[in-house]
């Protein structure tokens, strides 16, 4: 993942999706700390599966990009309570 300073702007500041967009750092960052959860559970860094062990246990669906298929800034929730658990824990 690229690292972008905290202060990079890429939005205009009467951006409709404002909150989304400045939450999104907070986003990137939740994403390594539960990469790293996964590596300690399935004893390994990069796998196929990581994106369905999110679902699983965090309750949201990685939105991938469909050109180069990284994984992209957006989710969709699916458990609600699970990703309540999520936020709470990291964001």
């Amino acid at each position: 993942m690229v690292n972008v300073p905290h202060d990079f702007q890429d939005y205009d500041d009467d951006d409709p999706n404002i909150e989304y967009r400045r939450n999104r750092t907070k986003y990137w960052a939740a994403l390594k700390e539960i990469r790293k959860e996964y590596a300690i559970e399935n004893k390994q860094i990069y796998d196929q599966y990581f994106v369905q062990w999110v679902e699983e246990k965090y309750g949201f669906i990685i939105i991938k990009n469909l050109i180069n298929g990284s994984i992209s800034d957006m989710y969709t929730i699916v458990d609600e309570a699970k990703f309540i658990f999520f936020k709470l824990k990291y964001l």
